[in-house]
């Protein structure tokens, strides 16, 4: 009998594949960034809300992935790169507060009223999203502003299908909590 790891008839060799050449990878990756970063940066800024600057993650995820650029296929870099954000939001997350970044208020409507309402609005659920968990903020932000399905989330967080509903589930549920309050108050003004 041979002792040799040679693939049978029927299995797929496990040699890794030829990477491309440095220049080729560095051109897909500077493609991938041109064509990715607003997302990212959306998805930054909706995880770590005023706690962290969400151009510092973003720069911080792609220098990370730069570093490591030979190990990843370049050719549909979306899900890696939504990946490395949300791991170095979190990781961000995980570090002690630093002192709080003004936020930006989005204010629009046809009054000024209207505008100072909207803005609480705004500022309400991201104070609720702001007191999430990690890992339910994180799941969240890919549902709801990413629009990505279930498979995909959990693919991005590393866990499983069930644990991601189970994720949104309870953050959606703690928010409704956070936000009833507030709800009840706005429903007395108009």
């Amino acid at each position: 009998m041979s002792t040799h790891n040679r693939p049978m008839a029927g299995e797929a060799s496990e040699l890794p594949p030829i990477p491309p050449p440095p220049t080729a990878t560095i051109q897909l990756f500077e493609q991938a960034v041109a064509a990715h970063s607003r997302r990212l940066l959306a998805i930054a800024r909706a995880i770590v809300g005023n706690r962290a600057s969400p151009e510092d993650i973003v720069q911080q995820a792609l220098v990370n992935l730069f570093e490591h650029r030979c190990r990843y296929d370049w050719n549909e870099p979306g899900g890696l790169m939504r990946r490395a954000v949300v791991n170095e939001s979190l990781r961000i997350l995980r570090q002690p507060k630093m002192t709080s970044v003004e936020e930006e208020h989005a204010f629009g409507g046809d009054s000024p009223i209207h505008g100072m309402i909207d803005g609480e609005t705004v500022q309400q659920v991201r104070w609720a999203i702001d007191r999430l968990p990690e890992h339910f903020r994180a799941a969240l932000v890919l549902c709801e502003y990413e629009r990505m399905e279930y498979v995909q989330i959990a693919e991005v967080l590393d866990a499983s299908v069930p644990q991601v509903k189970t994720w949104l589930h309870r953050a959606r549920r703690q928010m409704a909590r956070m936000l009833a309050e507030f709800m009840e108050t706005q429903g007395m003004r108009k």
